[in-house]
């Protein structure tokens, strides 16, 4: 790494070598396992109708996705979409090749991989927008956005918030299932490399990351927000 690339934050690619390989910078983690943490206390909350509780950590979960997004345009080479979400074809070429334990290694996401982040950050999403616009039965904690619905259409948007979680939590499970499949069909310790960042390298597993600077993180994390306390505003401002 050179003193301009030291001075501007930001890690050159360079060939994986024999040992370990970077694949996910520190945002791409924090947000992993803070995304991880909000939902199992959404999901404890709405379970005992800790009803207050539920809407700050519905608020934290806003703030990770919307980031999440963000830094998938703009963070570090492995957290980008346009590193790992791959056209049909590529999906099913990998598909065909699951099952050996020598499929090509990719940094980051594999093609498949991608459709699962895809559709949980969709999922989520959807969630939390439901919630934001959903009415308690007795309006009391209903979302910082419920005032632009009627009480019926809210009401729906209640029981959509929850159908839609329950579908979220089977992609979380398959998801858990792929983890330990990968773990002890691939010998691939997808865990390990989320809590450490790294894995070990292979031939042909492509090239080490390139880390963003961390000024294009903290100006996205104000962008969003600046958002996330608009919406919990009601986007009222007087």
């Amino acid at each position: 790494m050179s003193a301009s690339e030291v001075a501007r934050g930001e890690g050159a690619a360079k060939p994986a070598q024999e040992g370990y390989q970077r694949v996910w910078d520190i945002p791409v983690r924090a947000m992993h396992w803070f995304l991880v943490l909000s939902i199992a206390v959404c999901w404890w909350t709405g379970l005992h109708d800790e009803l207050e509780y539920h809407l700050y950590s519905g608020y934290a979960v806003l703030w990770i996705v919307l980031m999440r997004l963000y830094w998938g345009v703009f963070g570090s080479s492995t957290a980008r979409f346009s590193s790992f979400v791959r056209e049909p074809k590529a999906v099913l070429d990998y598909a065909r090749t699951l099952l050996r334990r020598d499929s090509p290694s990719v940094p980051g996401h594999n093609p498949l991989g991608a459709l699962s982040v895809i559709l949980m950050l969709g999922l989520v999403l959807a969630v939390v927008v439901s919630g934001l616009f959903a009415v308690d039965v007795d309006g009391l904690y209903s979302g910082p956005l419920s005032s632009y619905v009627s009480f019926r259409e809210g009401r729906h948007l209640a029981h959509l918030h929850y159908k839609i979680f329950n579908y979220l939590l089977a992609v979380i499970a398959l998801h858990l299932l792929a983890v330990v499949f990968y773990l002890i069909h691939k010998r691939h310790n997808l865990l390990l490399a989320m809590l450490s960042g790294r894995r070990r390298a292979s031939s042909g597993s492509g090239e080490d990351l390139t880390i963003a600077p961390w000024w294009r993180f903290l100006l996205g994390a104000g962008i969003v927000s600046l958002i996330v306390w608009l919406v919990t505003a009601g986007f009222y401002l007087q």
